[in-house]
């Protein structure tokens, strides 16, 4: 006698086979692991993870053109087409078709926005061709935008300072590139080189620029990866020179259970501030502790930063002005697909600073002393849709309200933005 189950039993027996062969697969029982699978498939579950472990048993069971059909289907997906042509181009070298191994690792670092599968392709490159010169493995991002905001200066529009409270459309321009000079994302050295620059037709002595080149050292140790990094850092206000400052870098990360993954960073940086912002010079260390959560999609990080200022500070004359402050913290971001081609993305951060020394202002004929303390509060939300291959729009709006026992820094902020961003 036959019998029926509903979709809901169908959806629990596929997924208990697909667990069942995960855990075999892991343990080496590869034919247990294929039974499983297809059993899971025959049960209705459709799902990129199942034919991605397929393709993996069948390859380890040696069956190469079973594997190959499971990878080609994969590849349907925009998101995983370079891993499809990675694994096939490892399939076509198990069979002794370098020709093909070679056009399918090529357009694997073609199609690939991850930098460890671009260089994972390029070592197989290598390999096939081990005389020829070494490929370059470079990976980058340009961001061009514009958009409009009503607080450029961030202080309080009742400030008897013009440009206090005023607002200016902008446009802005980021672009990044990381070269991997030796070994894998994971274990190597690079280069890192980025630029920043924002313009604000109606009030340009805000206009920045920011430019950053540094290299950093990254290689798994005692089951984290560890990141050593040096940059040089160059900053300009209105087109002269803001500050110059030098970063030394320790991060780590560390995989926990459950899709967790802890993260550990301290920069210690020494800056000069060129001409009329020499108070600026000094030293400034922070240190974040954050925890990330990534699973089906979705990923959530949540963390606390600290960070010390021992600066120069500002005197004039019987007055006194701390730019040393320390602050702390709080921070939420969450990232999550909404369609196959949509993300939204929001950020949460509340900050307390409080700076090292009172200052001292004349206010009439009195010197007055107060400690200056600031409670900022941001939020952000946004969305990114894909337009082509490595190529998407970003819009976000961003708040920011804050409170100072000094009310020229209690301010309200309203950012909008619009961007294009091409990653290669």
């Amino acid at each position: 006698m036959l019998l029926s189950v509903d979709a809901a039993q169908a959806s629990t027996i596929g997924m208990n086979a697909f667990s069942k062969g995960v855990t075999a697969f892991r343990s080496g029982d590869y034919q247990i692991a294929l039974s499983e699978f297809l059993h899971a498939r025959v049960a209705g579950i459709q799902s990129n993870n199942l034919t991605y472990d397929l393709g993996s048993t069948y390859f380890k069971l040696g069956r190469y053109d079973e594997a190959a059909r499971e990878f080609e289907l994969l590849g349907r997906d925009p998101s995983l087409t370079a891993l499809a042509h990675y694994n096939l181009g490892l399939i076509a070298l198990r069979k002794g078709v370098k020709p093909k191994a070679e056009t399918e690792f090529k357009l694997a670092a073609k199609t690939a926005t991850s930098s460890k599968i671009r260089a994972l392709a390029y070592e197989q490159l290598q390999r096939i061709h081990p005389t020829s010169a070494p490929v370059a493995r470079w990976v980058g991002f340009a961001n061009l935008g514009g958009g409009y905001d009503n607080n450029v200066s961030l202080l309080s529009r009742s400030s008897l300072i013009a440009a206090a409270g005023q607002g200016s459309s902008f446009v802005q321009f980021l672009a990044g590139a990381i070269g991997q000079i030796t070994g894998t994302p994971d274990h190597g050295l690079k280069v890192i080189g980025t630029v920043y620059h924002v313009s604000y037709p109606a009030l340009n002595t805000y206009n920045q620029t920011l430019l950053r080149v540094g290299l950093a050292y990254r290689q798994p140790l005692s089951g984290w990866i560890t990141e050593g990094a040096g940059y040089v850092n160059y900053s300009y206000l209105h087109g002269a020179a803001f500050e110059q400052f030098n970063s030394l870098e320790l991060k780590g990360w560390h995989v926990l259970p459950n899709h967790w993954r802890l993260g550990l960073k301290y920069r210690y940086s020494r800056i000069t501030g060129m001409s009329t912002y020499a108070y600026l010079s000094g030293s400034q260390q922070q240190a974040r502790v954050e925890l990330r959560w990534h699973a089906n999609g979705l990923d959530l990080r949540t963390g606390y930063e600290i960070e010390w200022n021992q600066r120069s500070n500002l005197a004039i004359g019987t007055q006194f002005y701390s730019a040393s402050p320390t602050r702390n913290e709080l921070y939420l971001r969450a990232d999550w697909p909404v369609t196959a081609r949509t993300k939204l993305f929001t950020h949460l951060s509340y900050q307390h600073s409080r700076y090292d020394s009172p200052d001292v202002t004349l206010q009439g004929a009195t010197l007055v002393s107060k400690t200056r303390v600031d409670d900022r509060y941001l939020e952000s939300l946004g969305a990114q849709y894909r337009l082509f291959p490595r190529w998407y729009l970003v819009g976000e709006y961003q708040h920011t309200h804050a409170n100072s026992t000094f009310s020229i820094y209690s301010y309200d902020s309203d950012r909008y933005s619009l961007q294009i961003e091409h990653y290669f």
